[in-house]
């Protein structure tokens, strides 16, 4: 089809040597665990770095009440124990 629109590099949005998320395979219940919530922070933290304040605060589908900052913040609370 022409004029299809490609998004990304090779299906992902970041090009492989600017993604700053390890590709390791970690050894271990407990790593494996932790490397996962290590790349979605990254990533949800790529994903939103150049959004507005508004766009951060902007809730997502009704009847949803969640923002991306609320997802944000929930992610920090959860890494710090709050």
């Amino acid at each position: 089809m022409t004029g299809q629109r490609h998004v990304g590099y090779h299906g992902m949005w970041v090009e492989p040597e600017a993604d700053p998320r390890p590709a390791v395979s970690p050894e271990g219940e407990l790593a494996t665990i932790r490397e996962y919530l290590s790349n979605y922070r990254l990533t949800l933290g790529m994903k939103c770095e150049d959004l507005s304040p508004e766009q951060l605060a902007s809730r997502s589908v009704p009847p949803s009440t969640m923002s991306l900052l609320g997802l944000l913040r929930e992610c920090v609370d959860g890494r710090t124990g709050q």
